[in-house]
């Protein structure tokens, strides 16, 4: 006899709370070993995190009042010429700020290469006469990360200087930057970040030193990781710290007393000079603003700290949000568990922000996540267990809709319900020219292997772009997309199937006509608009999900008239407004069709759908103008022009017809240009 499995035993005792304890604690400590092996996929959606607690829940802040920056800026590169400038530029803003006792000069900027004797004499000498002046230097890496070159200012300059800062930016795998190195060293050398060294003279420090994830300037700790990276507690966006142009400081425009006593960052703010930087506060932030921020969290002791603290506080919660999650599972049902989650959810989310104001970074992703699958495994162990309902829903369905329907209706069982809601779609509607004449002439056995192989490539170019075929209509199909799952380019979607539909049924014709066969052609309209979508039918026998409404009837109804002006698609004039960015038309006509009042413009796509190439379009719509305002002769010579050229264009045939016809018996004042079909 076989032995029952141990699962089974727990079930078929009602023992389910056990199991599901079993399971929660299992999703508990998968997390915590997500945690600590630093999921980088999860990793990147906590720094998104990072940016969101500065530029949405806190703001900005009040910056340090003697930090300041001169900017390299549009207005200076007017005045003074093209960037980078002459170095006696330089020597003249060195010596303005000297005359005005700033504190110290920051250069972003470097001078590796000479220019000529004088200037570079000149610099040096300002430099030096200053004896307030810090220059940058720059560390080159390669792909695997490693120092190649170090790029600094000419010695005779940096000789004058009373030190220089290294102005590397290293940002995430996101291209942001959060974080930036306090230390650099390669070739003996060790070099401190600009933003280090203008904290350091600000606070009239002597020495800065290295420790294990700390550097000690004075009596302050400054918090960095292994790597004596330091995150950044940004105070705001551009513009956070106040901006002095270049020229007006050296033209004097700016009065000394503002930049007396100030710490002086010189760099590029021209969105020319591309020294921008991405930050959680914005997407194009002066790099100068970034070592600034770093010696203002110094000065300020405004720090952000993620350290061993901080992730013992982390495993903390993560335990704790998944056991509390797991915990409402037991007490509620799903439908009850899930909304006081995300109530739990909420008030972690606040807590973590009150601690990054306070200046600990706690994890948001990873406890959060730790709820979140506790519920899903809690609840989802009771919903598979006790709600068995669900499951026989599951099971009706899956045997005539979609898997992506199916997929949601497991999220979401009321959605399987007799009727439905709104939805804006875009529905398809093609058919086969001549079908009813080939099946005439064909045996029934031809017929029906012709359409299952025509019927078969087209349902694969239409799944393909992601519609939903939603009936077979003899040789005709209906599609549609934005339904039953919402696609906001619902439209551009069908735009781009009917051409790969054109393709494909290009290659159709050319494999039957190699076969000896009769090659199809087909026609289609197409329409978007608001549907009505949901299951139909009687529930427990026959039900199927599909859209209804007045979009639908339209788009059918377009199928119909394409035939009538003999080109292969018409378009409503929702999916032309949806889509005419990225596909090209030609107006048609303004019709009323039967059982309506207002008339609809249609058009047909062109590039490649149509016979008339883009040229000969334009020539249309000159025509159709004149056929408009009732110039009747010059809009028939127009449009018998087109016909020179596209001699096949039905629609230049029907309006040269009416335009010989208005001429004879002229519209009424009222005439709106309007064509009033007669059929369907």
């Amino acid at each position: 006899m076989a032995t029952t499995p141990f699962w089974k035993k727990m079930l078929l005792r009602g023992n389910t709370t056990a199991l599901s304890l079993i399971l929660a604690l299992l999703s508990i400590f998968s997390v915590l070993f997500l945690y600590y092996t630093q999921n980088s996929f999860l990793e990147a959606f906590e720094e998104k995190t990072y940016d969101l607690r500065f530029k949405v829940l806190r703001g900005p802040l009040e910056p340090d009042p003697n930090i300041a920056i001169i900017t390299i800026d549009d207005k200076s590169i007017a005045a003074l010429g093209r960037y980078p400038w002459s170095r006696d530029n330089y020597a003249r803003l060195i010596d303005r700020l000297a005359a005005a006792e700033a504190k110290a000069v920051m250069f972003d900027v470097f001078f590796p290469e000479r220019e000529n004797a004088k200037n570079d004499q000149l610099f040096a000498a300002a430099t030096k006469r200053a004896g307030n002046v810090v220059l940058a230097v720059a560390f080159n890496f390669d792909k695997e990360g490693r120092v190649t070159t170090i790029t600094r200012t000419l010695p005779e300059i940096e000789r004058g200087a009373i030190g220089v800062g290294h102005i590397n930016q290293m940002p995430d795998d996101d291209g942001v930057i959060r974080r930036i190195p306090l230390l650099l060293g390669a070739e003996g050398q060790q070099i401190f970040s600009l933003g280090l060294v203008a904290a350091k003279l600000a606070l009239d420090e002597k020495n800065i030193t290295p420790g294990d994830f700390e550097i000690v300037l004075g009596e302050r700790r400054i918090p960095v990781d292994e790597e004596y990276r330091m995150w950044l507690n940004f105070v705001g966006g551009p513009g956070a710290y106040p901006y002095y142009s270049f020229i007006d400081v050296v033209s004097g425009r700016v009065p000394a007393k503002e930049l007396k006593g100030k710490m002086l960052f010189v760099g590029a703010t021209a969105l020319g000079v591309y020294d921008m930087r991405v930050t959680p506060f914005h997407k194009n932030t002066p790099g100068v603003e970034l070592h600034a921020t770093v010696a203002d969290n110094i000065i300020s002791q405004r720090y952000i700290r993620q350290g061993g603290m901080e992730a013992l506080i982390d495993m903390a919660f993560i335990v704790l949000m998944g056991a509390l999650a797991y915990y409402l599972t037991t007490r509620l049902r799903l439908y009850g568990a899930i909304p006081a989650t995300a109530v739990l959810l909420a008030g972690y989310v606040w807590f973590t922000y009150y601690m990054f104001d306070a200046g600990q970074w706690i994890n948001m992703i990873y406890p959060t996540m730790s709820a979140i699958v506790a519920v899903l495994v809690g609840g989802g162990f009771r919903y598979l267990v006790l709600e068995r309902d669900a499951r026989e829903m599951r099971s009706m369905f899956s045997s005539y809709l979609s898997p992506k329907l199916v997929a949601r209706l497991e999220k979401d069982p009321d959605a399987a319900k007799i009727g439905g809601d709104n939805k804006e779609v875009t529905v398809l509607f093609t058919d086969i020219k001549g079908f009813t004449t080939f099946s005439e002439s064909h045996p029934p056995q031809e017929v029906v292997s012709r359409l299952n192989g025509y019927l078969g490539a087209m349902v694969q170019v239409i799944e393909q772009h992601d519609g939903t075929i939603d009936k077979f209509i003899g040789d005709g199909i209906m599609a549609y997309w934005g339904a039953p799952l919402a696609q906001p380019d619902h439209a551009r979607l069908a735009i781009d199937c009917i051409k790969a539909i054109n393709k494909r049924m290009g290659e159709l014709r050319e494999q039957w006509h190699a076969e000896g066969l009769e090659p199809f052609t087909i026609r289609g309209g197409i329409q978007s608009g608001e549907v009505v979508a949901g299951n139909v039918g009687l529930a427990g026998k026959k039900m199927e999900y599909t859209v209804i409404g007045d979009t639908v009837n339209q788009a059918a109804r377009l199928e119909g008239t394409a035939k009538y002006y003999g080109v292969a698609y018409l378009v409503g004039e929702d999916t032309y407004q949806r889509t005419r960015e990225v596909c090209r038309y030609r107006e048609l006509d303004k019709i009323r069709v039967v059982g309506k009042h207002l008339p609809v413009t249609i058009y047909e796509p062109l590039e490649g759908l149509s016979m008339l190439d883009e040229s000969t379009a334009r020539d249309f719509e000159a025509a159709l103008g004149m056929y408009r305002a009732r110039s009747w002769e010059k809009a028939s010579a127009a449009f018998k022009a087109v016909l020179a050229v596209a001699p096949e264009d039905k629609p230049s045939k029907i309006y040269v017809e009416r335009c010989e016809y208005f001429m004879q018996n002229p519209p009424a004042e009222g005439w709106d240009g309007v064509f009033n079909r007669a059929e369907k």
